[in-house]
């Protein structure tokens, strides 16, 4: 019988008639990915629908973002890298919890992007703060810092919040930013500990290690400060 059945395959293709094979190869699925933060552009994402978080793109579900914080803020994100696997957009992205500088992979069709080109950053050392646009030096000031028993967290975060204070001649002065940042010894607080860099009425703190961990400006440079951060602004703390 086999040589029959050998000789009809033949004939078979011999007539045009392709065989079928039985299994056929897995199809190859491509990947690529791109770093999307630098020194002078970087990407802020805002939730747009309720997503998962993932330790790998679409595996591993470590959470899910909410499209609004408990204040009523867009919940945003600051965009790492870019992956597309088998034709899907993946972003990974830092977001806001604890501990310090967490970070998941999120579906791109969740997020609304957002380009920016400022930069703060925090000096703890010299207890300055600086912010750039485009790599340049827009504004420096004094601030004041945490104390030896409550720190300012050093580390990479983003701005989260835009506070309008209703009390400007309160310990918070005119203005607020709330940033991605918890403090690492006061856990019990409200929220864990947030971190903000906002006004004071203590302007005899600035440039003093005073704080609970947040930084202070004086009243008319966070004003400032205010009107040219956006949400998703990044902010690095450096020692």
């Amino acid at each position: 019988m086999k040589p029959l059945i050998a000789a009809a395959a033949v004939a078979a293709v011999l007539a045009g008639v392709s065989v079928r094979p039985e299994a056929r190869a897995a199809r190859t699925c491509t990947t690529s990915r791109a770093w999307l933060a630098s020194w002078t552009q970087t990407f802020a994402g805002r939730v747009v629908r309720e997503t998962v978080l993932f330790r790998r793109p679409g595996h591993d579900p470590v959470g899910h973002l909410a499209t609004a914080d408990a204040y009523g803020f867009p919940t945003t994100v600051s965009l790492l890298e870019r992956r597309t696997v088998c034709g899907k957009r993946w972003y990974r992205v830092r977001y806001t919890a604890w501990p310090n500088g967490s970070s998941a992979w999120v579906r791109s069709s969740d997020i609304k992007t957002t380009r920016l080109r400022s930069r703060i950053v925090v000096d703890v050392s010299s207890r300055r703060l600086y912010f750039y646009r485009g790599g340049k030096l827009v504004l420096s000031s004094p601030a004041a810092i945490g104390k030896g028993s409550t720190p300012t967290p050093l580390g990479s975060f983003f701005v989260t919040q835009r506070f309008i204070v209703t009390n400007p001649s309160g310990p918070y002065g005119p203005r607020a930013l709330g940033i991605s940042a918890f403090s690492e010894t006061l856990r019990s607080w409200v929220d864990g500990g947030p971190i903000g860099i906002h006004g004071t009425n203590e302007r005899f703190s600035i440039g003093k290690p005073v704080s609970h961990g947040c930084v202070r400006l004086p009243n008319d440079t966070i004003v400032r400060l205010f009107t040219m951060t956006a949400l998703g602004t990044p902010v690095l703390i450096r020692s």
